[in-house]
């Protein structure tokens, strides 16, 4: 389907994500708004950045506002305000840093905080699968996380591209049911 010719008409779907610092939240972002991975590409989010994204998904267009947040605690208190409104959050562990994955309840803490009157869809993206010789966070403990807490969960790798669009496209498809 031929993308529209003007995206100001599209419905545009405001996702954040969420997670500890170097799990590899803008290396997701940048793999799906450019297809690109920088492997020197490491320096610190501070505060947020911002992507528009136009997808189409089921033969529907829309944008999507991205929003990648930082993830070290200095900036933690920067973050609040962007939760509002958000329809989607994307919360993002590194399958070789259980650091990352215990650190998962105090960012759904975080989320229940500070959101709108409509919970957001939540998706659990478990990162770095390309990593597998230093995997300590299962596929199965992830699962098993975003099934206890109501949220999807897939496994990624933005440096191979591994499951990226298809993990977008499936938040879009849930968070069109909700809204």
């Amino acid at each position: 389907m031929a993308e529209p010719t003007t995206t100001t008409e599209l419905p545009t779907l405001k996702v954040l994500l969420i997670g500890s610092s170097g799990v590899g939240k803008s290396a997701l972002v940048r793999r799906y708004t450019e297809d690109l991975f920088v492997e020197e590409d490491a320096a610190a989010t501070i505060g947020v950045d911002y992507k528009i994204q136009s997808l189409c998904v089921d033969g529907k267009w829309c944008k999507l506002s991205l929003w990648d947040t930082a993830g070290q605690e200095r900036y933690r208190t920067l973050t609040s305000s962007y939760y509002r409104g958000a329809q989607g959050v994307v919360l993002v562990y590194d399958t070789t840093d259980a650091r990352s994955f215990d650190d998962l309840p105090s960012w759904l803490h975080e989320l229940s905080t500070f959101q709108g009157p409509v919970p957001p869809v939540c998706l659990l993206i478990g990162n770095k699968v390309d990593c597998a010789a230093d995997r300590v966070i299962t596929t199965e403990q992830g699962a098993e996380f975003a099934a206890a807490h109501g949220c999807m969960f897939v496994e990624c790798s933005a440096k191979e591209g591994l499951g990226v669009d298809d993990a977008f496209a499936e938040l879009v498809r849930r968070v069109r049911i909700l809204y």
